[in-house]
């Protein structure tokens, strides 16, 4: 949580926080198998740090009674499994709240979600005319305008008065509705993790860079590390990652 949002709780009367609907926003930091040793650990610390924050915030201003995830098709039972399959520390954070008796609402309209995902899909296969590639991207943006439109209107109607939700997220400036208080969840641990995911993606750079400036002198890799990388990712690109990637 950062500070502004503590200080924002700490100087609203607790009369008013109690009874305001109220949205706790975190972001929705994806695993990643593939990582650098170090990510898993840092992502671990997020994930725990969030539970704290969330925890505290919950004391102050009310605690969770619904759930809604971006990426997620489904409600209940459905939604947990597909958190569980995709994302451990959230599934945790999820799962606290659905025992203490929150409900996971259906958040994603499947039809729409799939189309932005698709027309997305297309925008970045390597269009090669203009006329097409203009078309492509007005149904996306028609589609992600809708899309964007459905997750405010399930916020907005599916929080209740007094009532809190936790609202899992890839973007944390998504837009909530009038009469909806936002607290972002924000621990300096995701700083740190995103920090660290920048440090390990510069020295792969310049790992690589090295490796083909001595490619290209004629020179064999520095080591059999480097050969084995070479050997099995092909290009230069491939070695880059995000979480989640």
């Amino acid at each position: 949580m950062t500070a502004e949002d503590l200080g924002s709780v700490g100087n609203t009367p607790a009369g008013d926080i109690l009874t305001s609907r109220k949205v706790y926003m975190v972001t929705m930091v994806q695993p990643s198998p593939g990582a650098p040793n170090g990510f898993e650990e840092k992502y671990n610390a997020y994930w725990q740090a969030v539970e704290r924050h969330l925890s505290q915030l919950e004391a102050k201003a009310g605690v969770v009674v619904r759930i809604f995830a971006e990426g997620v098709i489904g409600r209940g039972d459905d939604a947990m499994l597909m958190v569980q399959q995709s994302n451990p520390g959230a599934h945790s954070l999820a799962r606290q709240r659905i025992s203490a008796g929150a409900v996971f609402e259906e958040f994603e309209d499947t039809d729409l979600f799939g189309q932005v995902i698709d027309w997305g899909r297309c925008l970045q296969s390597g269009l090669i005319n203009r006329t097409v590639a203009d078309e492509i991207q007005a149904k996306y943006t028609e589609a992600a305008d809708k899309r964007i439109e459905h997750l405010q209107t399930r916020l907005a109607e599916g929080i209740l008065e007094s009532e809190a939700a936790l609202l899992l997220s890839g973007d944390p400036n998504i837009a909530i509705p009038d009469g909806v208080e936002k607290f972002v969840v924000s621990p300096p641990e995701l700083d740190e993790l995103q920090r660290w995911v920048q440090e390990a993606n510069e020295a792969i750079r310049q790992q690589m860079a090295e490796e083909q400036a001595r490619a290209a002198a004629g020179q064999p890799p520095a080591g059999p590390q480097a050969a084995n990388d070479q050997n099995d990712d092909g290009d230069a690109g491939s070695k880059l990652w995000t979480p989640g990637s």
